[in-house]
């Protein structure tokens, strides 16, 4: 028994983290591919600030991307995901699905954000009265879609969201503050407000990552498997 559940951790872990270098390349590449198409101009419009928080928009519009095939090819999808096989991605549909969508509208909030035409940004695709309305837009769905799902997560999930909030939290704080002091006390770069919008979303994907780990979520066999 012992063996079986450590042989199937190895292997989940295996598959984790060769799933997690496969999106870096694919992330790191996308992000490349479109800072090329953009231009060195338009990148050196944008600024530092700008080019991360749509770094990570793109990021998150990426995991949307990759959960959602995963949920229109589950076979192939399972192979990408981390799930056990393509059943267990069927069963989780559901969940899954609602994880795209809040995924998918938050990277678009932040990608406006970060593309918003203002007086230091003046060449913006995006105007800022937009991109303030999609923002707005996408945190009082997120609020009224939270209240319609609280029920439909299991003690896991609701776990792993309380965890991953809890991490996020402490990572921003501590993250934030010792920019902030360093900032105040002319040790360190400025700290505007774009950064800590960039920062809060960044550690969002960080707690839930570390949340996952902590819950042995990459290793956990199905009880039927164990049973065997």
């Amino acid at each position: 028994m012992d063996k079986m559940v450590a042989g199937h951790s190895v292997a989940a872990w295996k598959k984790s983290g060769i799933g997690a270098l496969v999106g870096a390349i694919v992330g790191a590449g996308t992000v490349a591919g479109l800072m090329h198409v953009a231009g060195t101009d338009f990148i050196d419009a944008m600024g530092g600030s700008r080019v991360a928080l749509a770094g990570v928009a793109i990021l998150y519009l990426l995991m949307a991307a990759f959960v959602g095939f995963g949920l229109a090819a589950p076979r192939t999808g399972a192979r990408l995901l981390n799930v056990a096989d393509a059943d267990e991605l069927r069963e989780e549909r559901a969940g899954m699905g609602r994880s795209v969508i809040v995924m998918g509208a938050i990277g678009a909030a932040l990608l406006a954000l970060a593309l918003a035409r203002t007086p230091s940004f003046p060449t913006g695709p995006v105007p800022a009265q937009a991109a303030a309305a999609v923002l707005a837009l996408v945190i009082t769905g997120g609020v009224a879609a939270s209240w319609a799902w609280r029920r439909q997560y299991d003690e896991l999930n609701r776990q792993l969201g309380i965890e991953g909030g809890y991490w996020a939290f402490g990572l921003s704080w501590i993250g934030l503050t010792l920019w902030g002091a360093a900032d105040f006390l002319g040790l360190g770069p400025a700290l505007t407000a774009i950064d800590v919008v960039t920062t809060l979303a960044a550690m969002m994907l960080v707690g839930a990552f570390v949340a996952q780990i902590r819950e042995g979520r990459p290793s956990s066999p199905k009880p039927d498997a164990l049973r065997a």
